[in-house]
């Protein structure tokens, strides 16, 4: 049996882990932070990265980078997260939802 929600540890995750904890460096743009924008900006070839802690966060930069207006519809499927739409709904977007029996 496959359980998603374990935690997959290769190498070193466990001491980096530690490390950051114990220099209270667990959020933000710190050292593991840059470590691994740096190597994403080396190995996939784009100008700048930039991680967010979580898809929501990344939706809703999303929308304000965007330039959508206003009361502009953004279409997204029925078989998603809340948080999908509300990141659009944060800046007066109007979702507009496709039932997903139309894929």
């Amino acid at each position: 049996m496959v359980f998603f929600d374990k935690p997959f540890i290769l190498d070193k995750e466990m001491e980096y882990i530690v490390d950051a904890v114990d220099r209270k460096a667990i959020c933000g743009d710190v050292d593991y932070t840059q470590k691994c924008h740096k190597w994403l900006d080396d190995n996939i070839g784009c100008k700048k990265t930039l991680l967010t802690h979580s898809c929501t966060g990344s939706l809703e930069m999303c929308a304000l980078l965007l330039g959508l207006q206003p009361g502009d519809e953004v279409v997204m499927s029925s078989y998603t997260f809340v948080s999908t739409a509300n990141a659009f709904v944060l800046i007066f977007h109007v979702p507009l939802i496709i039932s997903s029996s139309l894929f």
